[in-house]
């Protein structure tokens, strides 16, 4: 569903669970309202501000509130940051602007920066909406309040052998593009998450 016509009624923030309030809530075409099994992913675009985007947060995974929505249901939200901040939230496709000169951002599948980016983050936010919908079912941190889910214990590794700072082994073309999945014409890098059984991050 594009909400689009909603930016003015949200500006200057937008508020992700109004946005699925107003898509179940919608006259014509309205989302259905899945309170068991049903979840929702927010994506916007390079032009819109989300609470903590560009701070914080480049995505987000939690639940809405009754009083809000009028349900309980587990959503994600995944910004494109590639106008606001790249350096920040595009990573290993931009770079920090004082890690520039010894770093080189790597050039992205499909030509989007931004798109790009987006694709491994909503992998991130899906993996850890799945193992933790209501954020207190599976986390690594002492402190619920902040956890650390599977995803979160993994960043910045798309490949065996990834530490901070390096991505791992991930296939690269001729023309020096990056990736690590092959999609429908497309081809993607995306993050790996944690695996209990295998005791490590696993990947595609």
């Amino acid at each position: 569903m594009n909400v689009s016509g909603l930016r003015v009624a949200f500006f200057p923030c937008l508020s992700v669970q109004l946005v699925i309030k107003a898509a179940i809530k919608a006259k014509m075409n309205p989302l259905p309202a899945q309170s068991k099994g049903g979840s929702y992913l927010v994506l916007t675009s390079d032009d819109i501000q989300v609470q903590d985007f560009c701070v914080t947060a480049y995505g987000f995974h939690y639940f809405t509130f009754p009083s809000i929505v009028g349900y309980t249901l587990p959503y994600s939200w995944v910004g494109n940051s590639e106008r606001m901040c790249p350096s920040l939230c595009a990573y290993p496709f931009a770079i920090l602007d004082y890690v520039r000169g010894a770093v080189k951002p790597l050039k992205s599948p499909n030509g989007e920066v931004g798109v790009d980016a987006m694709i491994s983050v909503i992998v991130h936010e899906m993996a850890e909406m799945a193992t933790d919908p209501s954020v207190n079912v599976w986390y690594a941190s002492s402190d619920p309040a902040d956890p650390v889910e599977i995803a979160d214990l993994c960043i910045g590794k798309y490949g065996g052998g990834g530490v901070l700072g390096y991505i791992g082994e991930v296939r690269q073309d001729a023309n020096g593009v990056v990736f690590n999945v092959y999609g429908i014409r497309r081809r993607f890098l995306i993050q790996w998450v944690w695996s209990y059984v295998a005791d490590d991050c696993v990947g595609p």
